[in-house]
């Protein structure tokens, strides 16, 4: 297990997450991270410098805890648009090889 600070600073990830997934980006406030995670306001400048710097620690536990293959579609790409050009064209493959139907 992590040390606290680990864990507060994956509990603020994780509702940050939930909370971009359900309310948006744009309606989330660092407010609604606070009060929903129980999280001080002050640790979680601790953790992160701000929303953006959050959302990107959101979207790297996403793609390494769910998506690990997307990781692996990126590797070798340093520019920011390749990285995503290369992970969409991973995942079409993967629906077509996969004969993926539905949502």
């Amino acid at each position: 297990m992590g040390s606290k600070g680990e864990t507060t600073k994956d509990k603020i990830i994780k509702t940050a997450r939930y909370l971009f997934k359900h309310q948006g980006y744009r309606n989330t406030t660092i407010d609604d991270i606070c009060n929903s995670s129980g999280v001080k306001r002050g640790n979680l400048y601790f953790h992160f410098k701000g929303k953006e710097n959050l959302a990107y620690a959101v979207i790297a536990d996403a793609i390494e805890g769910e998506f690990p293959s997307l990781h692996r579609m990126m590797e070798g790409q340093s520019d920011p648009l390749a990285k995503v050009e290369a992970m969409i064209d991973g995942m079409v493959q993967y629906i077509i090889h996969k004969d993926c139907q539905g949502g």
